[in-house]
């Protein structure tokens, strides 16, 4: 009779080590300053070996109505994202476009997108998942998953993967965040130069023409749109004027 033994625990406990030491990485990367494109590259290397059929993977980017790749793993996963977007259909930008979990087998009969099915099936890619990134509100995007092993994901990696989107969508806030800030912050700069010349003309024609702030400001207002020249540019012309050489 042969002897039995428990369960090996071993490859599942090794999973978990793998699990933790992505999200580890993970949150490094999240709050990391480095440049967006190197963050999002070292995001799919690690999604790529956190889950457990070693797919490729990529992510897309949706803006206006432009997508494209901002990091992969592979090259199959450039290739069949690039594929969706020269058709203008795929898992990859429904998914961006409206928050789903888009999962396909690639030789079932009774699957969508037969054109990008066809492409995958050719590159031996035979399980595909597209998650759709929460992102603010100028940017959408999905993380795209190649399998090629022949069978489904697991449940596991459907749980690490969607844990792994919501980094990245973290990720992506923070970018958009920053844009706006950076953004606010060159409009009220421009504002600030702009400010400073007004006021100088201002004073300028109060001295002039004894009148009050308010008159003054309405003064440049007529003349800048009798002379169809910017507010700033004709306070500026006026402080030039009356400046000494």
């Amino acid at each position: 009779m042969n002897a039995t033994h428990p369960p090996d625990n071993r490859s599942r406990a090794a999973g978990s080590a793998d699990e933790a030491t992505a999200y580890a990485s993970l949150s490094k990367l999240v709050f990391a300053d480095r440049p967006l494109a190197d963050t999002l590259e070292k995001v799919s290397v690690l999604a790529t070996q956190a889950l457990s059929e070693t797919p490729e993977v990529s992510l897309t980017l949706i803006e206006g109505e432009r997508a494209w790749t901002a990091a992969t793993s592979g090259p199959e996963a450039l290739h069949l994202d690039q594929r969706q977007y020269d058709l203008g259909s795929g898992p990859c930008l429904d998914a961006a476009r409206y928050g789903e979990t888009i999962k396909l087998t690639i030789d079932g009969s009774d699957q969508p997108y037969p054109e990008f099915r066809q492409a995958a099936q050719w590159g031996g890619v035979s399980h595909t998942m597209s998650i759709g990134l929460s992102t603010g509100d100028q940017v959408m995007g999905a993380m795209n998953i190649y399998n090629s092993t022949g069978r489904p994901f697991s449940d596991d990696s459907d749980r690490v993967a969607r844990a792994i989107a919501v980094c990245v969508g973290i990720v992506l806030a923070n970018v958009e965040r920053y844009r706006q800030t950076a953004a606010r912050a060159a409009q009220l700069e421009v504002a600030l130069q702009s400010r400073a010349p007004i006021e100088q003309a201002k004073g300028i024609l109060m001295t002039r023409h004894r009148c009050t702030s308010e008159e003054a400001f309405k003064m440049l207002i007529r003349l800048s749109q009798e002379q169809n020249v910017k507010l700033r540019v004709i306070a500026q012309n006026l402080v030039d004027q009356a400046t000494p050489a």
